[in-house]
């Protein structure tokens, strides 16, 4: 159930003593649904109609009528009268009822206040209208009649109430007992210059109730004018709007917060309708993107995503309520920054229709990316070499052993040690010794002009990776011969550091999937048995693994 225009509590208080039955319904979609009913009007239903629609509870013919007569009453923004009859628990009922529309938060309501009438009745229709005006402002309004002189004669119920004010406190008296101070004189003054002069005057009026605290008023003056055309009486209107007027305030300062929350924020913020173009665009966009507010405003805010990947499609982004993640925006020079980036969608309803739209927070985090993008390259690269290191090897194996095919079936792996590296570190110290392994896998990725990848898994230890092999035959392969016998020519021709000039030679093992092993462990281990074997033989020499097995 939606929140009312009044609850519970205050509709019984209002109508319960009433004669007539009275409803309070709903629009919802096509039909109404019934949100408050008076003591009267439950007599006319056999079980609580609240919450259900008129479909639920009258004849079709019957809800067809009363619908045509609501609808009528919302288009026309005023009050209906009707007159109709129907059968309900065994009796015809020919009644007159009074629809009053009222619009509030969104939602339309229906007062509807039905009367039983003779069918020997016979009222003047305009004296008939007239009463049916009379009881309805006096629900929804406070009325008042005064003087010339501005002195009150009569007041209704709801003034009363609204006030706390007795009628006899108020009667002989003046509005002044109700002012709040909130007005300056000339605001009165204007107002009792329109009507003196036989105009009739509206606007709001702040009022002070009779214990001090204050509400606010739609209020609408009508002078009275007697046969010789001079003003004999005021007809003083109000409609409380103390709610509105604190909804709107509390909008204002909503607003006021929005602005000082966006507009000194270093995150982007940005508000799209349900196709994704802009309506609004923080002051940061214009910092950080460069963009002038009026490039943004209209234009389709997908166009500053940089990477137009099927993850950020907006097709997809319409399906989904909330979701988060990474973003490449656009500069307008055409330099691009991350962003982590939430995407809410938004649901409101405006003249009864629901419109959706999307708020979009981005914040930077392109130095945040880059540092872990280098933590991650740290993790997976050794410091000295920058080769990749052990944990990158046992990651990269399966996906190359996962795309062997009939085409190339074969993925060979070279466990390369660096002979007699030991006495470097002992002869030339660390420093010489780092320089030369640095060199040394230099080397390594040269003699493979840079196309297979080169791990540094401990030490003096590398272990290459050589995928698309289709010339395994017999336990050879000319491919990897001529792999290896590169490597140790270009091992051979040496490089000098600090005046001190090296030539070094490798062993070398070397493992076949799938014929050396399906696993990571099992072609690293075999290729390691093979480099043992290389050693033992004389160094500077290469071995396959079913060579060992063999």
């Amino acid at each position: 159930m939606s929140k009312s225009f009044l609850n519970h509590t205050q509709f019984h208080l209002l109508y319960d003593l009433s004669d007539e039955y009275v409803f309070v319904m709903r629009k919802e979609d096509s039909t109404y649904v019934y949100e408050f009913i008076n003591k009267k009007a439950a007599e006319l239903f056999s079980e609580n109609p609240i919450g259900k629609t008129l479909d639920e509870c009258f004849s079709e013919f019957h809800t067809r009528t009363i619908i045509q007569q609501y609808n009528r009453a919302c288009a026309q923004k005023g009050s209906v009268c009707y007159q109709d009859h129907h059968c309900v628990q065994n009796g015809t009922h020919i009644n007159e009822t009074t629809v009053i529309p009222i619009f509030d938060n969104g939602y339309t309501y229906i007062l509807a206040m039905t009367r039983e009438v003779s069918r020997t009745q016979d009222l003047r229709e305009s004296t008939y209208l007239l009463e049916i005006y009379r009881e309805a402002i006096n629900e929804v309004a406070l009325v008042a009649m005064t003087n010339q002189k501005g002195i009150i004669e009569v007041v209704n119920d709801l003034f009363e109430k609204t006030t706390g004010f007795k009628k006899e406190e108020v009667i002989g008296k003046s509005f002044h007992m109700l002012n709040s101070n909130y007005h300056d004189e000339s605001f009165f003054k204007d107002m009792w210059d329109t009507i003196s002069n036989g105009h009739i005057w509206n606007g709001q009026i702040r009022n002070r109730t009779r214990d001090g605290s204050f509400f606010w008023v739609n209020a609408i003056v009508v002078p009275k004018k007697d046969d010789l055309g001079e003003i004999e009486k005021f007809l003083t209107v109000q409609f409380d709007n103390t709610e509105k007027n604190r909804m709107l305030k509390e909008l204002r300062n909503i607003e006021r917060y929005f602005k000082l929350i966006t507009e000194h924020s270093n995150d982007l913020i940005a508000i799209t309708d349900a196709d994704g173009y802009l309506l609004y665009s923080s002051p940061s966009h214009e910092t950080i993107l460069n963009y002038d507010k009026e490039e943004l405003l209209g234009s389709y805010y997908f166009n500053l995503i940089a990477d137009q990947t099927e993850a950020v499609s907006f097709s997809k982004i319409k399906m989904l309520d909330n979701f988060r993640l990474e973003l490449l925006l656009k500069k307008k020079n055409g330099k691009s920054i991350w962003t982590d980036t939430s995407v809410t969608s938004v649901e409101s309803t405006v003249d009864d229709c629901k419109e959706k739209s999307f708020v979009i927070v981005s914040r930077e985090i392109t130095e945040k990316r880059a540092l872990e993008n280098q933590l991650k390259f740290m993790a997976y690269h050794d410091s000295l070499t920058s080769l990749p290191n052990r944990r990158s090897f046992y990651e990269d194996l399966p996906e190359y052993i996962s795309s062997a095919c009939s085409a190339f079936p074969n993925v060979g792996l070279l466990y390369i040690d660096g002979d007699n590296f030991k006495a470097i570190n002992d002869q030339y110290g660390h420093d010489i010794g780092d320089q030369f392994l640095t060199y040394f896998a230099e080397k390594l990725q040269i003699s493979l002009d840079y196309k297979f990848n080169v791990y540094r898994i401990g030490g003096d230890e590398f272990v290459i990776i050589v995928d698309q092999i289709n010339d395994y035959v017999n336990g050879r392969s000319n491919g990897l011969d001529k792999i290896v016998q590169s490597i140790q020519e270009n091992l051979r021709k040496g490089w000098t550091i600090d005046d001190f000039y090296f030539s070094p030679t490798s062993s070398i093992g070397v493992a076949m999937f799938p014929d050396d092993g399906s696993s990571v462990d099992e072609l690293l281990d075999n290729a390691d048995q093979a480099l043992y074997i290389a050693k033992k033989n004389g160094k500077n020499n290469y071995i396959y693994s079913n060579t060992v097995h063999s």
